[in-house]
């Protein structure tokens, strides 16, 4: 069984080939951000653990064809995922990337490594701060990039409730074309 830590490393592992592949055919440069840590040690000085220093920002920052990138990847073995999975302090890293009219972030998802959706962070900040205000039971609407979506009114999305324009078909030069995305978003801005 896969710790509660570790349930998105075969998604993290398929972004590591998807991200070498794009920096290596010179599509884009994406990276993880690393997560910092203090090492433990025992009392005879060994390290034997360690704890998180800082909370990371978001999972991945690069840039495509001069946009800024702010990616946070996650994954999920059911049917559908939590809007709340984005951490509060990821959630205001998003909002404080996107302010730059120039840059994007979004949320990739995993359904049980079969379904993959690239959420731009505006529809996903919608549905989460709809929840957590306690509007979440009501539908409501929200357009950004040329795209019309109502908010699910839960707390969670299926791969049915996101809109299929977000929907990644595994493939291509990458095996995860996620920036076709990225440059709807960047011709659409309003």
């Amino acid at each position: 069984m896969r710790s509660h830590a570790n349930r998105g490393q075969p998604f993290e592992d398929f972004l590591a080939f998807v991200h070498a592949r794009y920096q290596s055919t010179g599509i884009a440069c994406v990276h993880k951000v690393p997560t910092e840590f203090i090492p433990l040690r025992d009392r005879t000085g060994k390290v034997c653990n360690a704890k998180v220093e800082h909370k990371s920002c978001v999972d991945y920052l690069g840039r495509y064809k001069g946009t800024p990138v702010a990616v946070e990847a996650k994954h999920t073995e059911n049917d559908r995922i939590l809007f709340s999975r984005v951490e509060p302090h990821q959630a205001e890293y998003m909002d404080d990337f996107c302010k730059d009219p120039g840059a994007v972030g979004i949320v990739l998802v995993s359904f049980k490594l079969q379904r993959f959706y690239a959420v731009p962070w505006q529809f996903w900040k919608a549905a989460r701060d709809a929840w957590e205000s306690g509007n979440g039971k009501t539908q409501l609407p929200v357009e950004a990039y040329g795209w019309s979506w109502y908010t699910p009114g839960m707390a969670s999305a299926s791969a049915e409730q996101l809109l299929p324009d977000w929907e990644i078909k595994t493939g291509g030069t990458s095996g995860l074309p996620y920036l076709a995305i990225i440059e709807r978003m960047k011709g659409e801005r309003t």
